[in-house]
């Protein structure tokens, strides 16, 4: 049992599968916490094209035995404001390790979310955007810079003489969406 400001964790499965679960971000938690402490966020920056979805991140944990457990919730604190964040189900490849002793697990496939940034039909240019994830003792921050290239125009619609392009509806904050749910 570890005792850490005031608090007893301790040193169990459910504090491994904790630290499995932050091994993503590089970041270290003990199970059992009551409060939820707020980690320094990261910038990430990513490109892609216009009228394309781009991965932005992936996120996933696993146990000592390369198990897939329970990924954190994404929610979206800043919303981008031109285009839409939504995660994906997905089978993740363990690529690295940032803390832990689970090596054996690179190379092995889990159950994860893989993070998707759409921009909004005919944008280029720059946008931003922060959100955060959900760790059962933790909250890790993450802004991400996105600059879309490409042609900035609609695609055109088959068989249509004028074709209407609507301003989109932004994205609120909260939850980050399952991809399902949003159309694109």
């Amino acid at each position: 049992m570890i005792i850490r400001d005031g608090h007893r964790h301790g040193r169990g499965r459910g504090a491994a599968l904790a630290v499995a679960a932050l091994l993503l971000f590089g970041v270290g938690a003990q199970a059992g916490d009551d409060r939820r402490d707020d980690v320094a966020g990261e910038t990430l920056s990513r490109s892609g094209p216009a009228n394309q979805p781009l991965v932005v991140r992936e996120h996933a944990g696993w146990d000592s035995d390369c198990g897939a457990i329970a990924p954190p919730a994404l929610t979206l604190d800043a919303p981008p404001r031109h285009g839409y964040v939504c995660a994906r189900s997905e089978d993740i490849t363990i690529k690295a390790l940032y803390l832990g002793t689970e090596a054996q697990c690179i190379g092995r496939r889990v159950r994860g979310l893989r993070l998707i940034y759409r921009p909004d039909l005919g944008f280029s240019g720059d946008d931003r955007w922060r959100y955060a994830a959900l760790y059962p003792s933790l909250r890790r921050s993450v802004a991400v810079d996105v600059t879309v290239t490409g042609v900035a125009r609609a695609p055109s619609v088959a068989g249509s003489v004028t074709a209407s392009v609507t301003a989109p509806s932004h994205q609120p904050a909260g939850p980050v969406p399952a991809c399902a749910d949003l159309m694109f």
